[in-house]
């Protein structure tokens, strides 16, 4: 064999391998972009997500809210009856 045909035989055998190698990193790219493109997909699900877990999250603030207010509210009412009773009292023992 002489230096021109293992010039040429090392040439060709390069270039076919150049050849692969251009061709699986195009199929990985395509990979990577089908993955990216999946990625994308959950992200737009989690944000979803997210969304709908803040709703949750002000409904049940606001409930606690509620009931925050609602035993406020109770407190008020058991201190206007004891001061009204003790007024009522107060009035009866004037005028009795």
């Amino acid at each position: 064999m002489t230096n021109e045909e293992l010039y040429q035989l090392m040439k060709d055998g390069f270039d076919l391998l150049r050849t692969d190698i251009n061709q699986r990193f195009a199929e990985v790219n395509q990979r990577f972009t089908e993955v990216n493109q999946r990625l994308d997909r959950v992200d737009t699900r989690l944000d979803g997500i997210d969304t709908r877990l803040r709703t949750v999250e002000n409904g049940v603030s606001e409930l606690k809210g509620k009931q925050s207010a609602i035993a406020g509210v109770r407190g008020w009412i058991v201190t206007a009856c004891a001061v009204g009773a003790m007024i009522i009292s107060i009035v009866v023992a004037i005028f009795k």
